[in-house]
């Protein structure tokens, strides 16, 4: 049985360097709005908050920095454009989904055709929060007309869903058996994916509801993945 690896030297030198060029274009953009009234909304991603006590991320909780991750830029620049005075508003996305595209959990797909199975980790109670791809652009165009300087939203429409309930649709779909495997096996299986399936990635968008009027409407992940042509790809 083949053995995946970790991302390795190269990859990651190349993650970094591409945080850094978005650090360079957010504070490059903002430093052209600073003065005026003009939005900068930048992309983030609920994985990157530091979540408290085991409870889903919020929209308050500090990003991880550079120095730990290096996708930590992004929020790092957009909070340099505000502290100049630059109206930057950060959107934290979580699964982003629709019926033809899944995002990370394409990876998953992509995986169990590979080894003949859908895994997932230990009981599989960790969990994806997910938003359908039609919020997701509601959000950002409230965000974009009625969004405050230096807030954080969170595009968050279902807090987590389990990756087991996940998996067991994503066998239904393909037709493969589905199994839990241990944390020692999940490099194996997933390579660099294996530390975030077996990471609890809940987030909430409870602040971002009360501070704009977003109202989810789409479908569910879950649904989504149901609805799927699993032959089509």
């Amino acid at each position: 049985m083949r053995s995946f690896t970790p991302p390795s030297i190269t990859t990651l030198s190349r993650l970094k360097q591409h945080s850094e060029e978005d650090r360079a274009v957010i504070e490059t953009l903002g430093d052209v709005l600073i003065g005026s009234d003009r939005p900068l909304v930048v992309t983030s991603g609920t994985g990157l908050a530091r979540s408290r006590n085991g409870e889903p991320a919020t929209e308050i909780d500090e990003p991880q920095s550079s120095a730990e991750f290096a996708r930590g830029a992004t929020e790092e620049a957009a909070r340099s454009v505000v502290d100049k005075g630059g109206r930057v508003m950060v959107i934290r996305l979580p699964q982003v989904h629709d019926r033809l595209h899944q995002g990370r959990i394409a990876q998953h797909i992509r995986l169990a055709r590979e080894k003949g199975r859908v895994a997932y980790v230990g009981d599989g109670a960790n969990r994806l929060p997910a938003a359908h791809v039609s919020d997701v652009a509601s959000l950002y165009r409230l965000v974009l007309e009625q969004g405050q300087a230096g807030r954080r939203y969170h595009a968050v429409c279902e807090e987590g869903i389990a990756l087991r309930d996940i998996a067991e649709v994503l066998g239904a779909g393909l037709g493969l058996p589905v199994a839990s495997i241990t944390p020692e096996q999940a490099e194996e299986y997933f390579g660099w994916l294996a530390k975030l399936a077996a990471t609890d990635l809940a987030a909430s968008s409870a602040l971002t509801r009360a501070q704009l009027p977003w109202h989810p409407t789409g479908p569910d992940l879950l649904s989504d993945l149901r609805a799927m042509d699993y032959d089509a790809d």
